[in-house]
């Protein structure tokens, strides 16, 4: 092995060991973390050892390739400032991209007050966070609104569709006694669950 592979493999062989309990998802990151994995991914140094991307990812960092990917994809969309709001507030990608537009210089602006992007500042993050939620949810525009009730109706729908596909394969199988309790058991609670939200079952 040369001298400038054997340097690769050395480098790696330390980020990795580093990361061995990676383990992490996407919002739980550090942005460092975040920032090392896609100069790992982009330097394609992990194959010194031998292995392919989605390996790497899988027996030295701990995640899925998926997972992997969408690290570096929220690094490039919202850059490092992101993975310090998502680990002290815990707020997701799609709430995060609500609130972007208050996020300037390293700063969370809210009511006026400039608050530094900075664990130490955990607390005043997780109270504005919580407040700027509240304001993004409540300007909502109609067209929005109207879309996500389509795309959450659709989903609904196809999950419905394929439970009564299910249940009809199972009329044509012995079932036990203790089986069809427990069918009948989880029957009666999704037909309580879709009378609180306001739908009423027709048989």
């Amino acid at each position: 092995m040369s001298e400038k592979k054997l340097e690769d493999v050395l480098e790696v062989g330390v980020w990795l060991g580093r990361r061995q309990a990676f383990s992490i998802v996407a919002g739980r990151c550090s942005a460092a973390d975040a920032q090392s994995l896609r100069e790992l991914r982009e330097s394609k140094k992990y194959k010194e050892l031998g292995l392919t991307w989605e390996e790497c990812c899988k027996q030295h960092a701990g995640i899925a390739r998926s997972s992997a990917e969408l690290i570096i994809r929220n690094l490039e969309e919202f850059g490092p400032d992101y993975f310090v709001v998502a680990q002290v507030t815990g707020i997701s990608a799609n709430d995060y991209r609500r609130i972007q537009g208050s996020v300037r210089n390293h700063n969370l602006i809210q009511g006026g007050e400039e608050i530094p992007i900075q664990v130490e500042n955990a607390q005043r993050l997780v109270t504005a966070v919580e407040a700027l939620r509240r304001e993004a949810g409540a300007h909502v525009e109609p067209a929005d609104a109207s879309a996500e009730v389509a795309r959450s109706l659709a989903k609904a729908e196809r999950a419905l569709r394929t439970a009564l596909a299910e249940l009809d394969k199972l009329r044509g199988l012995p079932l036990a006694v203790e089986e069809r309790s427990r069918l009948q058991s989880v029957i009666d609670e999704t037909t309580g669950t879709l009378k609180l939200i306001g739908l009423e079952v027709k048989v």
